[in-house]
């Protein structure tokens, strides 16, 4: 009888966590990267417009790499649409690792999840349809033509956060 009652109060436990955790403000989206690896081409992001308000919001690009990734930085090129026009696009550059070659972000293994600040305060219009587009710009040193297949980056994905 105590075994049976233990299982009952942790399912409801586990359930109350599920239903707790989330952000029910703001817009939250994830997208997986093919193990070929992230290409320059953009990844795009719509943006329901229930999920969007007149308030300042934050913008942050979600970024999860393994150690298959070769660089200590990551230059992206982010471009926020509204009924299709360009609203504002920048290219961005992150640190990946610290000074001493260590990983940054989050995780106990080896995958690691970076929350990249791209835009704070930002009332985004609501006059049509709203996305956000996120596209490496990486190049090897010395070299012209960009890096076609960006090996280790598992996930890319975007947030949209009440200020």
């Amino acid at each position: 009888m105590g075994q049976k009652r233990l299982h009952k109060g942790l399912s409801f436990l586990v359930l109350i966590s599920l239903f707790s955790c989330g952000n029910k403000e703001g817009f939250d989206e994830q997208k997986a990267i093919s193990k070929e690896g992230l290409t320059p081409k953009a990844i795009v992001f719509e943006v329901p417009a229930q999920e969007l308000n007149n308030s300042p919001q934050n913008i942050f690009i979600w970024l999860r790499n393994n150690p298959e990734y070769e660089f200590s930085n990551i230059f992206l090129i982010a471009t926020l649409k509204v009924n299709n026009e360009i609203y504002i696009q920048d290219t961005l550059e992150y640190a990946m690792t610290a000074p001493d070659g260590s990983w940054l972000g989050k995780g106990f293994t080896e995958l690691k999840e970076n929350k990249l600040w791209w835009k704070e305060g930002l009332v985004i219009p609501q006059e049509g349809p709203v996305q956000i587009e996120i596209a490496q710009a990486m190049r090897n040193n010395g070299k012209p033509d960009g890096v076609p297949k960006l090996k280790g980056i598992v996930s890319l994905g975007i947030s949209i956060e009440d200020q």
